[in-house]
């Protein structure tokens, strides 16, 4: 051990501390001057023994201290990273899969660790330090950039780094991007076999998210095949366990990439899972991935509408143009002339599977009994649309048919007014309009006095008379158990149309779009539906979630924002947004995840309005993602070992192995110093012996018999 002096850590020049010692010195000698009768000897041992206690003290308080160094040796530390991946234990040729990795880690010895201490990290989605006799060979994913990382946060503390795998990886970067920062060598020893495979997979699949009932949609698929050149191989379009339809398709090169076309029929309303399928062929090497899902959101939509006009006004043709435009509508026109008469036909002839039933006006005699009866027993059964005329009579209406979200107190007296929306029910899905200014919109003509909206309904615009905001109902809304009742009060609409400008024109349009829709859209349906693109995702698969979204008029809604948060057992919450793409189609793809059972929760939100909820689960298996691509990547682990000065060999020619590392001198006992610091005032010694130099000196005195 050497000891090595290395100065004072005093907070005052070293000059102030010899002139206090001078002036201590001076103090004991002046001390005793008075008392040379005791004889010279005992005279200087005296002031000798306190100046030395003086000395001590002022020795401590400018605080020395040493260094010292003891020198040792230690065995050569090696990083060892050992891929733990489910291709490792794949049988080619030579190489015997687990059996031929096991061998290898006996033949290099890593057990012996007398002149060499070894680390050993394994590899899969992540990196963890092991034992030699601790490896697996099933992590269903690689990330060999990890054990880069590894190695450059320990390579300070090692002489090198000995990498032993396939060089596949299938998650992660490329780990040759991670080789700049490597400071030691890192010697490679590959695994598996370069020997080709013959094999074929579905690369994947483009399809409309979303179609109509009935229908027919183009599905495209890619099919990569190894191997197979001039094969017949067949591709089906599966429903569960039934084959939709067949395609051949005949690689023409030993490594084919070909494009498969089906025509799908959608038969079944609802979120409908299909696959593509590769039946499995001979001599194909595995058929883990012949087989990929997809989901079509199948929608009805046809729906049936009854326009039911009990007075002859340009209103009643305004609405019906506006519906018999849309191709998803069937439109029933009933115009009824007098008695039991109508103009296209009989009226008890008319469906009882209406989505929706729109009167126009309500006479106050001569319609029949008959005609009454059927009318009620369509609105009890059919969400309803009741459009003010001329002379439409609301107390006969409520008497004979159904009752009106409004109260009414007496006559209805009519004048010219003014649409007004009512702030508070800006949020209400009719209420998501094209800006307009409503003062420039034509007048109606709607009640000014003797009606108010009913106390359980909603009043979305009221009415402006004169310029003053009278808070009349014009728009009313209630909803009545699964069925949408809505009163229009007002009439005149097709002044709206027939304005020049266009934006009226579009304003009046969306806004009768969005009561038709709104009130024929049962209430109880579920606005957002979401879905796994499949209920089971292997590990190496991204997970993606589909949700189809409408608004509570019926149509597809593209912009909410829709949050997910995604949960397991051993997993905390975790939030995502969904992002849109098209139809009220909107996806979320989430990286792999580890194997288990997740659950899921969706929120619907617009503005500040939450349209809708849903929740679920799926689960995640072990992932094939090791069995696509087994040939070793010779290429990569040469890259690696000469880009940081090591060597690369394979797992059956390891003779000389260790000689390298030697010859390299990367395998020599390291010298180590082992540096301490001594502080004086931290050994309580310095103490003991100032006691006994005061001891001394008041034994001395006492015996000399000073006072």
């Amino acid at each position: 051990m050497d000891f090595i002096f290395q100065g004072f850590q005093a907070s005052l020049p070293f000059w102030v501390y010899m002139l206090i010692f001078i002036c201590t010195f001076l103090i004991a000698w002046w001390s005793y001057s008075n008392v040379k009768k005791i004889g010279r000897f005992y005279y200087y041992t005296l002031i000798s023994l306190r100046s030395c206690v003086f000395f001590i003290l002022l020795l401590l308080l400018i605080n020395p201290f040493i260094k010292t160094e003891d020198t040792y040796y230690e065995p050569a530390n090696v990083l060892v990273l050992l891929d733990n991946s489910a291709s490792t234990q794949i049988e080619k040729n030579i190489y015997q899969g687990s059996e031929s990795y096991t061998n290898l880690l006996q033949k290099l010895g890593f057990t012996d660790d007398t002149n060499v201490n070894y680390q050993f990290y394994k590899i899969g989605s992540q990196v963890e330090q092991t034992e030699i006799d601790s490896l697996t060979f099933d992590a269903d994913q690689t990330n060999l950039s990890l054990g880069f990382e590894t190695i450059r946060a320990n390579q300070n503390d090692a002489n090198a780094a000995v990498f032993i795998s396939d060089g596949i990886y299938t998650t992660g970067k490329n780990p040759i991007y991670e080789t700049s920062n490597i400071d030691i060598p890192v010697f490679s020893i590959g695994l598996g076999d370069t020997t080709f495979q013959k094999d074929i997979f579905v690369s994947s699949i483009s399809t409309n998210s979303s179609g109509y009932l009935n229908s027919t949609q183009g599905v495209t698929t890619t099919i990569n095949s190894k191997g197979f050149k001039g094969s017949s191989i067949p591709v089906h379009l599966k429903k569960g366990n039934e084959i939709l339809s067949e395609k051949l398709i005949v690689p023409e090169i030993r490594n084919s990439s070909q494009e498969v076309s089906f025509d799908l029929l959608l038969e079944q309303e609802g979120l409908q899972q299909y696959e593509i399928h590769v039946p499995s062929l001979s001599n194909e090497w595995t058929s883990a991935n012949n087989t990929q899902r997809f989901t079509v959101d199948v929608q009805d939509a046809k729906q049936q509408i009854l326009s039911l006009a009990l007075e002859i006004h340009p209103d009643v043709r305004f609405i019906r143009s506006l519906l018999s435009t849309d191709e998803n509508t069937e439109l029933i026109n009933r115009t009824w002339l007098n008695g039991d008469n109508f103009m296209e036909g009989d009226f008890t002839s008319v469906t009882d599977s209406l989505d929706l039933a729109i009167i126009h006006g309500y006479p106050s005699t001569g319609l029949p009994t008959k005609i009454k009866e059927q009318l009620k027993m369509i609105v009890d059964e059919t969400p309803l649309l009741v459009i003010a005329s001329p002379r439409f009579n609301p107390q006969q209406f409520e008497q004979d048919v159904s009752e009106l979200p409004v109260d009414i107190t007496g006559n209805l007296n009519y004048g010219q007014i003014a649409l007004s929306p009512v702030p508070k029910k800006s949020g209400h899905p009719i209420t998501e309009l094209p800006a307009v200014t409503y003062d420039q919109l034509p007048y109606l003509v709607g009640p000014i006095e003797n009606i108010s909206t009913s106390s359980y309904a909603d009043m979305l615009f009221s009415s402006n008379y004169r310029g003053e905001l009278i808070q009349k109902p014009v728009v009313v809304t209630h909803e009545l158990g699964n069925k949408r009742h809505l009163f229009v009060t007002a009439y005149n609409w097709y002044r709206f149309q027939q304005d020049q400008n266009p934006e009226v024109q579009a304003f009046v349009k969306q806004l009768w779009q969005n009561i038709i829709s709104w009130t024929a859209t049962d209430p109880d349906n579920k606005l957002l539906d979401v879905q796994p693109q499949q209920n089971s995702f292997s590990g190496s698969e991204p997970i993606i979630i589909e949700a189809y979204l409408k608004n509570e008029r019926g149509q597809n809604e593209s912009e909410a924002n829709i949050t997910i948060s995604i949960s397991s057992d051993t997993l905390d919450d975790r939030m995502y947004s969904m992002e849109y793409r098209d139809n009220g189609n909107y996806r979320l793809s989430v990286p792999p995840l580890p194997q288990g059972i997740y659950s899921y929760e969706a929120t619907a939100q617009k503005g500040e309005r939450t349209m809708d909820t849903d929740r679920g689960e799926f689960s995640v298996s072990a992932s094939n993602a090791e069995y696509i691509d087994i040939n070793k990547n010779e290429q990569l682990l040469q890259q690696i070992a000469e880009n940081t000065g090591g060597e690369y060999v394979s797992f059956d020619s390891l003779n000389g192995f260790w000689n390298q590392l030697e010859e390299k001198r990367l395998l020599e006992r390291q010298e180590q110093i082992e540096t301490n610091f001594f502080y004086l005032y931290q050994h309580i010694g310095w103490f003991i012996i100032v006691i006994i130099l005061l001891s001394s000196e008041w034994i001395l005195r006492k015996y000399l018999s000073l006072p």
